[in-house]
């Protein structure tokens, strides 16, 4: 079982290490019509990968992949006003998902004063953030239902990464660490995107693709971590204190 599970994870690092180079060579030679196609490619490969290793459709990871893979095929026609709507709409349904997988399994009562003003404190620093931003933000958006899901977008963003660090602290193992890394990613992402979209900070490209097709692949990791869990009858072990 041990022996067939490094495979699996050396078989998806394999894979990672050769889309990011896909998607890092054409970002550098293509236009962005050309390098959102191989975005979506490099998806569906990976949630292929995610078929071929689980066998079954009935999954919340499942529907996450489809939510991401409908949303990568309507960023290739972002510039479309509905599409762009839409895309911001599956965004915010796929950080609210990702949030849910976990959310249930954290205790907040047994949080400590000090992670509670922590998470106030960055919660209020990052609406700052979001708010001093948004005069450049809004000149790329096309309507007023886009502005106001811009900001549900950063707040549930922010919730994601909240929820991640919070599910990693809870618990021990290697599931909430992958968790974890993965929210990471995603955030970063985010961020890397708004950069290099709306402020047009080219290079952010990089970064972004980067960390998406990790966030992605780290997807597909916990979820053939959490079915190794269940196969191999591994409980994870509930720390007594967040800090």
């Amino acid at each position: 079982m041990t022996e067939k599970i490094r495979s699996k994870n050396f078989s998806l690092a394999i894979l990672a290490a050769i889309l990011l180079l896909l998607n890092i060579v054409t970002i550098n030679i293509f236009e962005l019509e050309v390098n959102r196609i191989v975005r979506i490619v490099s998806i569906l490969i990976i949630f292929s990968y995610f078929l071929y290793h689980k066998g079954y459709f009935q999954s919340i990871i499942f529907v996450i992949f489809i939510i991401i893979a409908v949303r990568d095929i309507l960023l290739i026609q972002y510039e479309n006003p509905d599409y762009k709507t839409i895309t911001f709409l599956l965004t915010i349904l796929l950080y609210a998902t990702l949030i849910s997988l976990n959310i249930r399994k954290i205790n907040l009562s047994r949080s400590t004063p000090v992670i509670v003003v922590f998470i106030v404190c960055m919660i209020a620093i990052n609406a700052f953030n979001v708010y001093y931003l948004s005069d450049v933000i809004e000149n790329g958006l096309d309507n007023n239902l886009q502005y106001i899901l811009f900001f549900v977008q950063g707040a549930v963003l922010i919730l994601l990464g909240f929820i991640g660090f919070l599910y990693n602290e809870r618990y021990s193992g290697k599931t909430p660490l992958i968790y974890l890394y993965m929210c990471f990613s995603f955030i970063m992402a985010d961020l890397s995107g708004l950069a290099a979209y709306y402020f047009k900070v080219d290079f952010a490209y990089f970064p972004e693709r980067c960390f998406y097709i990790l966030a992605v692949v780290l997807l597909a990791n916990y979820a053939e971590n959490l079915n190794n869990i269940d196969s191999i009858g591994l409980k994870k072990v509930e720390k007594d204190y967040l800090l």
